[in-house]
C-alpha cells in the first residue's frame, strides 16, 4: 500500500509540473498554429480516451453534428478537449453518462460541449472554475487526483482561438462545459468518402 501511495503522489506530482509548464508556454503565446484541425480524427480520438479513464464505469456518447473543421492549432486544442472529457469523468459517479457534442451555433460558429451526469457544481463557484488551484471540494481532487490547472489551461487555449469557454451546472445533475468558435475559426470540412456515419468516426488511425 505504501509503494501504491508513493507511485500515486509521483504521478500526480508529475502531472503538475507538465500542466505548469503546459499554461506558462500558453501564456507567453501571442500566436497559435493555424493548422486545419481534422475533428472528425479529433473526436475519435476523445472517444477513445474517455473509454481509457471511465474504464467502463460511464457510458460515453460521441456526436458529430457540425460537418466542419476549425482552424487553429490541433495540440492545444486536444489539450483543451481532453481536460474537459478527463474532468467530467473524473467528477461522474459510476453508471453515468458522458457526452461529447460537436455542432453548429447561430452565426456561424461551431461549439464543442462537453455534458456529464456527475456531481455539479454550486452557483458561487461556476464565475472562479478556471482560476489555477482553485478547488470546489479539496477532499473530493484528491480523491480523483486532478490538479487544479486543467480549466486553466482550457481557457488559454480558447482564448488564442478567441473562443471562449460557457459552463452550465446544477447540483446533483451534473454539468456542461462549452467551447464557442466564432465563423472566422469555422472551415470546411472535405467530403470523406469512407465516412458511414458520424457518430462511428473512421479516422481513428490519425488521430
Amino acid at each position: 500500500p505504501i509503494v501504491n501511495e508513493m507511485r500515486r503522489q509521483s504521478q500526480r506530482m508529475t502531472q503538475l509540473v507538465e500542466d505548469l509548464l503546459t499554461l506558462s508556454r500558453l501564456e507567453a503565446q501571442d500566436t497559435i498554429d493555424e493548422d486545419e484541425v481534422a475533428m472528425a480524427p479529433m473526436l475519435a480520438t476523445l472517444r477513445r480516451e474517455a473509454e481509457a479513464v471511465s474504464q467502463g464505469r460511464h457510458a460515453v456518447t460521441v456526436e458529430d453534428l457540425a460537418g466542419v473543421d476549425i482552424r487553429g492549432s490541433t495540440r492545444e486544442l486536444h489539450s483543451a478537449f481532453s481536460n474537459l472529457v478527463a474532468n467530467a469523468i473524473r467528477y461522474t459517479p459510476s453508471g453515468g453518462r458522458i457526452t461529447v457534442r460537436f455542432e453548429r451555433a447561430e452565426g456561424g460558429g461551431s461549439v464543442l460541449s462537453v455534458s456529464d451526469t456527475g456531481y455539479g457544481i454550486p452557483e458561487p463557484h461556476l464565475a472562479r472554475l478556471t482560476e489555477r488551484f482553485y478547488r470546489v471540494s479539496s477532499s473530493r481532487t484528491r480523491e480523483t487526483g486532478g490538479t487544479g490547472l486543467g480549466l486553466a489551461i482550457v481557457k488559454h487555449v480558447l482564448q488564442l482561438h478567441q473562443a471562449r469557454l460557457e459552463i452550465a451546472s446544477e447540483v446533483g445533475r451534473g454539468s456542461t462545459f462549452s467551447c464557442h468558435f466564432g465563423p472566422a475559426r469555422i472551415i470546411a470540412r472535405a467530403d470523406d468518402p469512407h465516412d458511414e456515419s458520424h457518430d462511428q468516426t473512421p479516422a481513428d488511425e490519425h488521430a
